[in-house]
Formats: C-alpha cells, sequence, structure tokens
C-alpha cells in the first residue's frame, strides 16, 4: 500500500488495524484533511495513489454535498458519499474543489473518471467508513483526521 510522510503539507498515510484498514491525513484546512482522507481511501481500494493512476473511463465530474452534526459524523458522511458513487456507478474521484467544509455541510465539485471496467482496480474492497477510533482536529493551520474501513 502506498504511503506518505506527515511532512507534506497535505497528505495521508495508511494506517494498518486488526481485521481492517484506516487512513490518517492532514492538511492546511478542513477541505484539504477531508480531500486527503479521500485520496488515502482510494488508494486502498486502487491499490495506487489516485493522484499517479491512470485507469480507464471516461471523465466527469460530480457534485458532492452531504451534512453532519459535528466533524466525525461529516467526515464519515463525506467518505461514505465517495464511497457510494464508486460502488454504483464506479467512479473514481480525482480532484476535489470544495465549495464549503465545515459542520453542517461540506460540499465539493468532484473531478474523475467512471470506470468502464474494474481491470484497473486491484486494491481492497471497503465495505464501510465506520465511527470506530475516528478523530477530527481542526486547529488555525493545520488539521488531522483518522477513520478506519471496515474491510
Amino acid at each position: 500500500m502506498p504511503e506518505t510522510t506527515r511532512t507534506q503539507e497535505s497528505g495521508y498515510e495508511i494506517l494498518e488495524h486488526t481485521a481492517d484498514i484506516g487512513v490518517a491525513a492532514w492538511g492546511p484546512t478542513p477541505a484539504d484533511a477531508f480531500a486527503a482522507a479521500a485520496r488515502g481511501m482510494f488508494a486502498i481500494m486502487l491499490g495506487s495513489d489516485p493522484q499517479g493512476w491512470r485507469g480507464n473511463g471516461r471523465p466527469a465530474t460530480i457534485e458532492v454535498e452531504v451534512t453532519g452534526e459535528d466533524w466525525p459524523a461529516l467526515l464519515v458522511n463525506w467518505l461514505s458519499e465517495l464511497l457510494f458513487h464508486f460502488e454504483v456507478d464506479w467512479f473514481v474521484p480525482l480532484s476535489y474543489e470544495f465549495h464549503e467544509c465545515a459542520p453542517p455541510r461540506c460540499q465539493a465539485r468532484v473531478t474523475g473518471r467512471h470506470l468502464e471496467r474494474l481491470d484497473d482496480v486491484c486494491g481492497v474492497g471497503i465495505k464501510a467508513v465506520t465511527y470506530h477510533q475516528i478523530a477530527v482536529q481542526v486547529g488555525e493551520t493545520r488539521t488531522d483526521v483518522r477513520v478506519i474501513f471496515d474491510i
């Protein structure tokens, strides 16, 4: 699995977890950390970092809007919505343009690809985004998140 270092301004690292897998992600803003968490989730599913991934399929842009009463709920709902689009539409996000990212709403224009076949997906399937050990720490100059996925 791909891993990155925490010295980058934004990024993620894959967390090994008993019978599951997770992501720690960070960025200068909550939107950057949420985008990094999504990249980490898709790195798990694709088997490679989405930023360097060149899979099959046609380009597409979707609008994603979720709500949540607090930061953890917003993160779970954000990642769950992206997971839903992958499972139903085979949509792989590659870039994020956030319009809003603070409770109670996260809204972004997401550009990526609708896969035509799953040949380029060789990672681990994710069943669900969980609240187990979830953490969201929003600071003035950095946001850190942690989330565990049910595989």
